[in-house]
């Protein structure tokens, strides 16, 4: 309407103006000079009336519609639909979701493990093997026929046997370090030393006793592992392999 308007605006009051000899056109400006009167005005709009058939305004209107008919259509093939079905809609939602899945998995798998050095690197200075004329001491009670004892080592027994640590039945390996010259030395069941150190494993774990070296451990372990030394003794279910930071 408003191109149209515009046009017979044109011819009317234009340098060129020939609506003078159309007297339809004349009355199609007036009408739509009305309705645009009437759209200023805080009324419902009213729908332009249509130009009497066959004349040059009907021509030119219906000509204005199909262009904007063409435009619409041309902007629709433009710009097609995002998801053209409620199938299409939760695939492309369900496709998003498993995006956002793996992305957070690798992240996670990313940022959450970190790595934590098992060992410190200490070289292994020597191996007890079993001494089979040494058995345990009394201090460890009922045997079960697991224990062993292996040879005194600088001034320092182990022994190996099999112990409950939880409330079940299971019973774990274990590795106790005693004061040689301490064990049953009075031939009871108590011990007196100067120290004794103990450790246990758990399934694929071994037994482990580690300790720092200092005053009170037999004068021979001292001269072969001077005070502030970092030692560890490891049972691989037969033998204890010894680890010492100074070699």
């Amino acid at each position: 309407m408003r191109e149209e308007l515009r046009l017979l605006r044109a011819r009317a009051y234009g340098p060129e103006a020939d609506i003078a000899d159309d007297p339809v056109a004349v009355s199609r400006l007036r009408d739509l000079e009305e309705l645009e009167r009437e759209d200023r005005l805080p009324t419902a709009p009213r729908t332009p009336p249509a130009p009497p058939a066959g004349s040059s305004a009907a021509v030119a209107s219906a000509q204005h519609d199909e262009e904007d008919e063409e435009d619409e259509e041309e902007i629709r093939r433009e710009r097609p639909p995002l998801v053209h079905s409620k199938r299409r809609l939760w695939a492309w939602a369900v496709s998003l979701a498993v995006v956002a899945a793996l992305a957070s998995a690798a992240t996670a798998m990313s940022v959450s493990f970190v790595p934590v050095t098992a060992t410190a690197g200490a070289p292994q200075v020597d191996t007890l093997v079993p001494d089979p004329d040494s058995s345990a001491p009394a201090v460890f009670g009922e045997r079960t026929g697991a224990e062993r004892g292996y040879e005194n080592y600088y001034g320092v027994a182990a022994f190996t046997g099999r112990a409950a640590t939880d409330a079940t039945d299971n019973r774990n390996p274990c590795l106790y370090l005693l004061d040689a010259d301490e064990v049953d030395a009075d031939d009871t069941r108590g011990f007196r030393g100067n120290f004794v150190y103990g450790g246990c494993g758990a399934g694929v774990f071994p037994a482990t006793v580690q300790f720092v070296v200092a005053d009170g451990m037999p004068a021979a372990f001292v001269q072969r592992f001077p005070v502030g030394t970092s030692v560890q003794f490891v049972f691989d279910g037969e033998n204890v392999g010894v680890f010492s930071d100074r070699g």
